[in-house]
């Protein structure tokens, strides 16, 4: 039997990552595991260097990506809420690739095991890959991909 010492919940604030945060919840508390909530901040494609002047419009985009990361690590005062709930919890904000910062936090963390919600589909799975998909093959701790309750929950056909 696994030991659950240290949790890693990924988030990404939608849905999706909250249905996986649920399960993460309920993980953390019944093995009493420390879980840490690491949300990666993927900076929008802007390049200044592009523009062969730095303007009024310029500087604006620059504002509206420092403002979108603000508000976006603001989302894991969530921990707090999760604090009051007798699980220890521990916000962490991180800038860059998804699939890599989720790997190296679980490396740093020794996690012993990752939590992320799934539910890209179609073509835009395709073009993009899924991140969780990556990271089950690469994580060097299990990993449980929370798909959503619509799709999971959906019934086969019996057989005759």
């Amino acid at each position: 039997m696994v030991t659950l010492r240290r949790i890693l919940i990924a988030t990404d604030f939608s849905d999706y990552s909250k249905e996986a945060l649920n399960h993460a919840l309920y993980l953390a508390k019944k093995s009493k595991a420390k879980l840490s909530l690491l949300h990666v901040f993927e900076q929008p494609v802007y390049n200044p260097a592009v523009s062969t002047r730095i303007g009024a419009r310029n500087i604006a985009i620059i504002e509206w990506i420092k403002e979108m990361k603000r508000e976006e690590g603001e989302k894991l005062l969530l921990a707090k809420e999760i604090g009051r709930r007798g699980i220890k919890v521990r916000p962490i904000l991180k800038e860059g690739n998804p699939f890599r910062e989720i790997l190296k936090a679980a490396d740093d963390l020794s996690a012993d095991l990752v939590v992320l919600g799934t539910g890209r589909t179609g073509l835009d799975r395709f073009m993009m890959g899924s991140v969780a998909e990556r990271v089950a093959r690469k994580a060097s701790c299990p990993v449980l991909i929370v798909r959503p309750k619509s799709r999971a929950g959906v019934k086969r056909k019996k057989r005759s």
